[in-house]
């Protein structure tokens, strides 16, 4: 196992920032990767992006968070083939170019179940990487609702990965500082009246005006980047979640914190937690490490919920603690 870290400067840098993605990180992108389609355990069509090297140290597979997609962690793929991994990053059902159970409503996120998710990381796990015959170790990289799909993942089928990378999962979600309770009730009852697919009312749609300063970002270079690609494809417009989807999130929690699911989690996990972030609520996540045989959680200042879309001095510190985590 090669210990020396390869990132000791940021690869990609806020300065010229579009630049240097357009020009330099996804022409090599291009030049390393494909992207197709599986189809899941139900039959559905999920899509799917691969990066790989000539002597790759292992393979990392991206699960994203919610709303999110494989484009947006393109930077993060970009990332790990630095450090010398190969790539799999996976676009969630009702995501990016995935299907979705609402197709006339593709902004609104919905899912029957949120074990769906899971079974399709296992089916992308079944069905192409261990297919691709590819490079060990696996190791699991997830954000935010990618968080929740992977610790469940990492309960249901252990022995898989050798290391995790959690970067502030939906442990319990943040339901805007209402009850848990009550926000399931209401999902539960708008879901069984025939509303599961759709929308709060109150829930606005994708915002083309909308800046970062409002955003999960502290650095408006990475912020504008995924948000031209958003208004340019309608695809990665995601912004909302349906009643069902909500009613799922908020069951979520109970499975993440089961203290006999948790001891089931038989590898080293990297909980990597953020200086502020109003889209989970963070002592969930202290409760989760307590909860598994062997976790540890690192502390990101100057950085809100997505901490690979910061500032340059925390995405650096970031990218060397996963790196670390990874190699040792």
């Amino acid at each position: 196992m090669e210990n020396t870290l390869r990132i000791t400067q940021i690869p990609v840098s806020e300065d010229n920032y579009a630049f240097t993605m357009e020009n330099t990180v996804e022409p090599y992108l291009k030049s390393v990767g494909t992207d197709d389609y599986f189809k899941s355990f139900d039959g559905r069509p999920i899509h799917y992006e691969k990066y790989t090297l000539a002597d790759p140290l292992g393979t990392v597979v991206i699960v994203h968070g919610f709303t999110e997609s494989a484009e947006k962690f393109r930077e993060m793929s970009y990332n790990f083939l630095q450090m010398g991994y190969n790539v799999y990053a996976i676009d969630n059902r009702g995501h990016g170019k995935s299907f979705r159970l609402n197709p006339e409503a593709p902004e609104t996120v919905t899912v029957k179940q949120f074990s769906d998710y899971v079974e399709d990381l296992n089916t992308l796990i079944a069905q192409v990487v261990r297919k691709d015959n590819a490079p060990e170790p696996l190791y699991l990289y997830a954000h935010s609702m990618g968080g929740a799909i992977s610790v469940q993942y990492l309960q249901t089928y252990p022995g898989v990965f050798a290391k995790a990378v959690l970067s502030s999962p939906m442990i319990k979600a943040n339901t805007a500082n209402l009850p848990h309770a009550l926000v399931g009730a209401l999902a539960s009852v708008c879901t069984l009246i025939g509303k599961g697919n759709t929308k709060p009312g109150f829930m606005g749609g994708f915002d083309p005006e909308r800046g970062y300063e409002g955003s999960h970002d502290t650095s408006k270079a990475r912020f504008d980047y995924y948000q031209k690609k958003r208004i340019n494809d309608p695809m990665l417009r995601t912004s909302a979640p349906s009643y069902k989807w909500t009613l799922e999130a908020v069951r979520v929690t109970k499975k993440n914190l089961d203290p006999a699911r948790c001891k089931k989690i038989d590898v080293p996990v990297l909980l990597c937690k953020p200086e502020e972030d109003s889209a989970v609520i963070p002592e969930k996540e202290d409760a989760f490490i307590s909860l598994i045989p062997n976790g540890r959680i690192e502390k990101f200042t100057n950085c809100r919920h997505e901490i690979y879309a910061s500032v340059d001095d925390t995405v650096l510190k970031y990218l060397q603690t996963i790196e670390a985590f990874l190699k040792n």
